[in-house]
């Protein structure tokens, strides 16, 4: 990610050692209180998911593959397959791959074996997501959910030309998140605009990537 960065007015705040430590215990205490308040409750919360997803999925494909020509039917499926994979992808897969529920030592709700139901691969979520967002959280020139790569969101991002088209390219966004959120962890910026990386170098770290899209595409279109 080799976007510029400027930082005309930093709120930061440098602590003390002692301030550091004494944030880590605090968190650290909330961390103890959170792990044990957990129990049978939360166990059947996720599964209660768990079950919507499966279920409203078989049901809307299927009035999909049945009916998908009245149009009622196809409202109905189309309506409920959206929401069933809206579920999975934010609170089912989101929450798993996080590794709330690795507690429950389920192998199909391990955060590390999990793959959510969308473009993006599991491993590569974990990594823009799970480790890069959540440590730099929006820190410009490191947490890459900071316009993706796209667009001007923030003033410590130096504007460029191309910015002239947020609104236009926030729109895209919108509408290919899925593809975006798949493919955010090859930095097409860096290819298409800083030329600090070549087209052969993105197909070459997008080998994954094709393979999960090619079996999306194969079971959603």
């Amino acid at each position: 990610m080799n976007m510029s960065v400027s930082f005309p007015n930093s709120k930061s705040k440098h602590l003390s050692p002692e301030q550091t430590a004494e944030f880590g215990r605090r968190v650290d205490e909330i961390r103890r209180e959170v792990m044990d308040s957990l129990g049978e409750q939360d166990a059947k919360y996720i599964y209660k998911i768990r079950n919507f997803v499966r279920y409203s999925e078989i049901v809307s494909r299927g009035a999909l593959m049945f009916g998908g020509w009245i149009p009622p039917v196809w409202v109905f499926g189309t309506a409920l397959l959206g929401i069933s994979k809206i579920v999975e992808n934010m609170e089912l897969g989101h929450n798993v791959m996080h590794g709330q529920f690795d507690w429950l030592n389920d192998p199909s709700l391990n955060g590390a074996n999990y793959d959510w139901d969308t473009m993006s691969t599991g491993d590569d979520w974990k990594y823009t997501h799970n480790y890069i967002h959540h440590t730099y959280t929006n820190i410009v020139g490191k947490d890459h959910d900071v316009g993706y790569g796209l667009l001007r969101v923030s003033e410590s991002q130096k504007w460029e030309p191309r910015f002239l088209l947020n609104i236009p390219l926030a729109i895209q966004l919108m509408v290919f998140f899925e593809w975006y959120v798949g493919v955010q962890n090859l930095h097409l910026e860096d290819a298409l605009v800083y030329k600090t990386k070549t087209w052969k170098q993105v197909w070459a770290d997008a080998t994954k990537f094709r393979k999960k899209a090619r079996r999306q595409i194969l079971k959603d279109y």
